[in-house]
Formats: structure tokens, sequence, C-alpha cells
């Protein structure tokens, strides 16, 4: 064996412990050294043409990425890419998602044969190919009731992991193939608030979300204020009643050249007669009613 079992470990260490036949055939180890290396226990077959290292501890992403590396052709996707894209974190499935005609079976995996599976639908996580956040929207519709496609769509824009218009994009191109599951992508788009596609950022939807949802009116976005001789953006605003409201997030807001240019603004609006509500991340998800009771007090509702 030419190869330095040292060397296939440290392929392997980034690779959730998994090797491809192909990468041992790479580094001089030929199919006679491979089968001798499964005698000994020193690899373990997961897959045609995929392997463990013996010893490598046997986990969820590990399963996922075996069964992406048994067949360049397979995308993680379904309740799988919802997980690697941190959207759910409750399933244990590996499904994966192959281009129609072609298909592929693996022990232990869900195989789903997409005739839409498009390369701008696959990017990749870590090196594991992976549906992209609108595609994975769009396949949790066949998955999952429009309830829970909802409140994965919502999640995902106030995060930031996904847009509206990269949705609607997806609903355009699918809708051509008359594919099943995209009522709940539709029902969850419609239900977005007005200003999804153009704020700023994904928590100031989470924000416009509060805002709707508690009869409020929807707030003017990115208004053009002058301070100082120069234009400045507020978040959302009422300019009526001249009340800005910010969200405060780890970043961009704490960098220290941003932080001290908001806070020179803010002190700015205050000059000119505005009430400058902030809110963080914590604010939306754990005192949603105070900050509705904050806001419908100044707008005087």
């Amino acid at each position: 064996m030419s190869a330095d079992f040292r060397e296939l470990v440290e392929l392997a260490a980034g690779q959730d412990g998994l090797l491809t036949t192909a990468q041992l055939r790479a580094l001089g180890v030929d199919r006679s050294a491979q089968s001798r290396m499964c005698t000994r226990g020193l690899l373990d077959p997961v897959h045609r043409g995929v392997v463990r290292v013996a010893g490598a501890p046997i986990t969820w992403r590990q399963r996922v990425r075996a069964a992406c590396l048994a067949d360049d052709r397979l995308a993680a996707s379904h309740r799988s890419a919802l997980r690697l894209w941190d959207m759910r974190t409750v399933d244990d499935e590996v499904e994966v998602t192959i281009r129609y005609p072609a298909s592929r079976v693996l022990d232990g995996v869900g195989v789903h044969r997409s005739v839409d599976l498009d390369p701008r639908d696959v990017t990749h996580l870590e090196e594991i190919p992976v549906t992209s956040p609108a595609r994975t929207l769009a396949d949790a519709g066949l998955v999952f009731p429009a309830h829970e496609v909802r409140r994965l769509v919502d999640h995902s824009v106030a995060v930031g992991k996904v847009t509206k218009s990269e949705l609607i994009d997806v609903r355009r191109r699918f809708s051509q193939h008359g594919r099943n599951g995209l009522v709940s992508l539709d029902l969850a788009i419609d239900a977005l608030p007005a200003g999804a596609a153009e704020t700023d950022s994904g928590p100031e939807v989470a924000l416009l979300r509060l805002l709707a949802d508690a009869g409020l009116p929807e707030p003017v976005r990115q208004h053009r204020v002058m301070i100082g001789g120069a234009p400045r953006f507020i978040d959302l605003a009422y300019p009526q009643v001249r009340l800005a409201l910010e969200y405060d997030g780890n970043d961009p807001h704490t960098r220290v050249d941003r932080f001290e240019s908001d806070r020179r603004r803010q002190n700015g609006l205050v000059l000119l007669g505005w009430t400058v509500l902030r809110y963080t991340h914590g604010d939306l998800r754990d005192r949603p009613h105070h900050v509705v009771r904050q806001i419908r007090s100044l707008l005087d509702l």
C-alpha cells in the first residue's frame, strides 16, 4: 500500500470520516488493497464507492454526505436540506434528489426523482451538495402541510436565508411543470408582509410581519431624511409622527464604523424631533407584544 494510512485519515477528517474509492485509488490504494483494509477492519463499506474510516462516529451529517458521495448527480434535499440550512432541526431522515429520468437506490436513503432539478437549484454547504434555500422551501410543500410551509418561509425570509423575489422566481419556474406542492408555497409567499422584497435585512421582515399581524399601519421602508446636509435612511419609519424603527443585529451593526455612524444618525434624528425605537432579535422573539404596545402608543392608535 503506497499511501500512509494517516494520510487517508486526514483526508477523511474533512469529510465526516468518509472516503470514496476513487479518492483511495488516487492515493495509491488499489481495489485489492481496499478489500484488505476492509477485511482488517480499517475501513467500513457504507455505499458502493464510499467507505468510512473505522472508528469515525456515525452521525446524521455523515449519512447525508455519504449518500451524496455515492453519486455526484445527487443533492441533499427536502428534510435533509431543511436541516442543513437550519430551517428545521428535528428531522433525521436522509433525503436526496436526482434529476429524472436518472435513478439511484441507496440503503436507508430516500431518493427523489425530479424533472425540474436545475443546476441553479443546487449549491454546496461544507462541500455537501444541497438544494438552494428557495428550492428547498418549494420542496417542503411536498412533505409538510401548508401551515408548516408558511412557518418555514416566514422564518427563512426573516433571518435572511432567502428573499421573497427568489421564492417568486422558483415558483414561476416550477409552475411551468405543473409541480405538486406549489399551492403551499403560493400561500406562504402571499402571506409575507408587503415590504418583504424591499427591506434592507431579513430581521426587518420579521418586524414588518409583527406590525402587520398586530393590525398596525405599514411603515415606510428606507425613509430618507436630511441630517447635517447629508441624506440618511431609516430602516422603517412613520414620518407623520416622526417615529423611527431600527433593528440592532450582530452584523453589520456591531462593526465599529457602522455602530458609530448609526449613533450619529440617531442623535441627528432626535435633534430633528424624531423618536427612535431600537429592537433586537430577542425583543421580536421573546417580547413581541411589548414591541407592539410601544409602537401603538406612539402612533396614538
